[in-house]
């Protein structure tokens, strides 16, 4: 059995100037490709993935994996599908919209993150990396992605033989649009997620490693029910079970806004961005937790 996770953009590691996305302007995916997988072939510094990703959502991951006592690999936008004691350099890449760690061609909209995937995986070689991982592991593979990361691997995903395919266990949370080919080997979560015994409590940028967590936990118990249409009952009879909780009403905030608050609350720079963040949210404000992060950072760098 395998799982398969996303990468996270919490960094556990420091990370090299030549492997920041921001610093290239290479205009097509496959020239911005060849430059990095060079630079990532050229670096020194090298650590096994799972030390290289922090976050709530690797924490999750690796608790399943522990769970059912099996691999964990990674599905990274700069270093491609990657095992967990794979050695890898620290780098700062992402194919969320609007980033300016984005390759160059998506930044600037004359690419999608698919077309990113297939000339990353071109410039190293591969031309598919979920057929090579499937042929090193058995059982199930536990796929685990935001939807944002299920589309920009549909396409390998996609080219896998009917056999491999039926491997699969594509969690989702709520109805995402997934390819037919790949609709009768998703396993799908919702809302109610939050109040699922097993699964633990977190944010919604953590939210499909925590239905992983829970649906660990089933097949801990039932290994030797492989079949999907009785996993797909387990989490179906799960949800009937409760309810959705609902979702307290926050007041949306300014950056600026927010960043003054930080201030006024820290102005020693002495909590941590967690606690700090609880207490907004106690007060009735809002705001996700990557943006907090990004406002807190930028408003302690300019007070010293």
């Amino acid at each position: 059995m395998l799982i398969i996770t996303s990468c996270s953009s919490t960094k556990r590691v420091s990370v090299p100037a030549a492997l920041r996305a921001a610093r290239y302007c290479s205009s097509t995916p496959d020239a911005f490709a060849r430059t990095w997988v060079r630079n990532v072939r050229a670096a020194s510094n090298l650590y096994a993935a799972r030390d290289v990703y922090g976050g709530p959502a690797i924490a999750s991951a690796t608790r399943a994996a522990t769970t059912l006592a099996c691999s964990l690999s990674f599905v990274s936008a700069g270093v491609s599908l990657v095992d967990g004691d794979e050695a890898i350099p620290g780098y700062d890449l992402t194919v969320s919209s609007g980033s300016e760690s984005a390759p160059a061609p998506l930044r600037r909209g004359s690419a999608t993150p698919g077309d990113w995937w297939l000339a990353l995986n071109k410039a190293y070689g591969v031309n598919n990396p979920f057929e090579s991982a499937m042929r090193k592991h058995d059982g199930l593979i536990l796929v685990a992605l935001p939807s944002s990361y299920l589309r920009m691997v549909e396409a390998n995903l996609l080219a896998l033989s009917d056999s491999n395919r039926k491997r699969l266990r594509l969690l989702t949370i709520g109805r995402i649009s997934v390819a037919a080919n790949l609709q009768p080997q998703v396993i799908e979560y919702d809302a109610r997620l939050a109040n699922l015994d097993g699964a633990p409590r977190g944010t919604q940028s953590s939210a499909i490693q925590r239905a992983l967590v829970h649906f660990a936990s089933f097949l801990k118990c039932r290994p030797e029910a492989t079949g999907i249409d009785i996993q797909r009952k387990w989490v179906s009879d799960a949800l009937a079970r409760t309810v959705i909780r609902e979702r307290p009403s926050r007041l949306i905030q300014t950056d600026a806004q927010i960043a003054k608050w930080i201030r006024e609350q820290d102005p020693r720079s002495e909590r941590s961005q967690s606690a700090l963040l609880r207490m907004l949210r106690a007060g009735g404000l809002a705001c996700e937790q990557k943006r907090f992060r990004r406002i807190a950072e930028l408003s302690r760098a300019k007070t010293q």
